[in-house]
């Protein structure tokens, strides 16, 4: 193999996998992959993560950084969470119990002290933010998982 067919090879494999780390995932709303995405490469002052999950989910929705700036996210994808959206007060519950989530029986002891340790408005886990209550294909909402944070 010549250098030039080995580093073909190489840009191919890197980039597929960067194309994989960077998809949102199936149903996963806006906000989950901005989060998600910010957890794992920080902010860079631009709306990269945004524009991205616009461009391969909904490219049609021209007017997403302008509606991001009207709800206080001008800038940059972190300020959708200093400004505009919040966790819900219970974001973990979804069609599963308590339990069944964090990975215990629902009614184990470490399940409750879970419960007891985070209280009711506290996550048990960051992992848990990142199971989104979905939303449909070609949507740039938030799931259930977040409220938004309103301005006066």
């Amino acid at each position: 193999m010549d250098k030039n067919t080995i580093d073909n090879d190489v840009r191919t494999i890197i980039d597929e996998e960067t194309a994989h780390v960077f998809a949102p995932r199936p149903g996963e709303c806006l906000a989950c992959y901005v989060f998600r995405q910010l957890g794992e490469f920080g902010c860079n002052g631009t709306h990269r993560f945004a524009e991205g999950f616009r461009d391969r989910t909904a490219p049609r929705a021209t007017a997403l950084l302008a509606r991001l700036s009207s709800m206080g996210a001008c800038c940059c994808d972190c300020e959708m969470f200093l400004n505009a959206f919040t966790f819900a007060a219970k974001p973990w519950i979804t069609s599963m119990p308590f339990g069944e989530v964090i990975g215990t029986p629902f009614g184990s002891e470490e399940a409750i002290d879970m419960r007891e340790r985070f209280g009711i408005d506290e996550p048990p886990s960051a992992k848990l933010y990142l199971c989104c209550r979905l939303v449909r294909r070609g949507s740039t909402q938030a799931c259930g998982n977040w409220a938004r944070i309103r301005r006066w």
